[in-house]
């Protein structure tokens, strides 16, 4: 049996995406979303191994910390994002989605 600690969270942003195809060309310009970013980090013990609040602080911290408030991601993709937040955290999944639309997921 596998066990993960799942955090769940919303953070705004802006990003862009410098050389869009065409026909969504208005990508090309700062834009905002509501990022909801969650993670799943696998667990032993099942006693609260992970805090969820805690953990959910120290990501939303981080992001902050590193691109402001709101967070200003420049030409970041909700992938190299995601990777950003593996790279640091090292949870076993991590998705970044625009606006609880799309986005992406990276699993180690």
């Amino acid at each position: 049996m596998k066990t993960f600690v799942i955090t769940d969270f919303d953070i705004i942003g802006f990003h862009h995406y410098p050389t869009p195809p065409k026909e969504v060309e208005f990508l090309k310009h700062n834009h905002r979303h509501i990022f909801r970013i969650r993670a799943g980090f696998r667990v032993v013990d099942l006693d609260r191994e992970i805090e969820i609040f805690i953990q959910e602080e120290k990501m939303k911290a981080y992001l902050c910390l590193k691109y402001g408030v709101p967070c200003q991601f420049g030409a970041m993709s909700c992938e190299m994002i995601a990777m950003d937040l593996y790279h640091q955290f090292k949870p076993n999944w991590v998705e970044v989605f625009e606006d609880d639309r799309g986005g992406a997921r990276l699993e180690l």
